[in-house]
């Protein structure tokens, strides 16, 4: 059961509202708000700036500039209701020094208004959310397929030598031969085989003091993140930490045609 009814209610929020109010020579109509609120001793007005802001209301605005507020109102709600238009009229015409209560009334009604409209749009906004699963039967989230990629690296001899065919590569090995690469090109598998074909490609031994340049290969499971990247910093960044990179193939070149479709560094 409720402690207080409506008058009581309204009398005990006006006893603390009218005395702070009453010697307030502009912005009155925002203050009044901005008590009902509880906003006055805090240094964030957010909702009253947020509601004063909806209806035009100022801080500084003069009192005949918040009447006609309040009036534009008052002729809203009476607008269709004729019966009390006379009882309106006597409101709107009360002499300046006795139209506080008018001030505190509106702003209730201005604050009714708005918590009114935010409600309406969150319903409006729920609408349009489907409904959750119920317990149990929740749909589980559909996991990415994976893509595997190939990093197509020319890298020096120097650099290659430490590495075999078939070797597996941690994220580590990657980075260090993207940093050390002049040419790079991350694809779908079956677009680097093809490209492959291309490459001048010998079967002589990986060197570590050749000057010669070796073609390098290296699949990834799941490379979605990488295919087509032409900056090298956004491939390294999108290597997956997880994944294990693995020599597909490894041969030095006897020259470097073949390396349109790479990007250069």
């Amino acid at each position: 059961m409720a402690n207080d009814n409506p008058k009581d209610l309204y009398n005990q929020v006006c006893k603390r509202i009218y005395p702070e109010i009453k010697g307030i020579k502009r912005g009155i109509l925002y203050n009044t708000i901005l008590r009902i609120l509880c906003e006055d001793t805090s240094q964030y007005q957010e909702e009253t700036k947020k509601i004063c802001d909806y209806f035009g209301i100022k801080d500084n605005s003069y009192p005949e500039e918040d009447q006609k507020i309040i009036d534009k109102l008052l002729d809203t709600i009476l607008r269709d209701n004729p019966i009390i238009k006379e009882p309106a009229k006597i409101v709107k015409n009360l002499p300046g020094g006795n139209m506080e209560w008018v001030f505190v009334a509106a702003a209730f009604t201005f604050v009714g208004l708005f918590i009114h409209k935010k409600n309406l749009d969150k319903n409006e906004v729920q609408k349009t959310i489907p409904p959750k699963a119920s317990e149990g039967t929740e749909k589980q989230p559909i996991s990415q397929l994976s893509i595997p990629a190939d990093i197509c690296l020319i890298v020096p001899a120097s650099i290659a030598s430490n590495f075999i065919n078939s070797e597996n590569l941690k994220v580590d090995d990657l980075t260090y031969l993207i940093d050390n690469t002049s040419y790079f090109l991350c694809t779908t598998v079956k677009v680097a085989e093809s490209n492959e074909t291309n490459l001048q490609i010998t079967d002589e031994d990986i060197l570590p003091d050749s000057r010669q340049e070796v073609y390098m290969r290296i699949n990834i499971k799941d490379g979605r993140n990488l295919i087509d990247k032409k900056v090298l910093y956004i491939l390294k960044r999108n290597l997956p930490t997880n994944e294990i990179g693995v020599i597909k193939k490894i041969a030095c070149l006897t020259d470097l045609s073949g390396l349109e479709k790479f990007n250069r560094v």
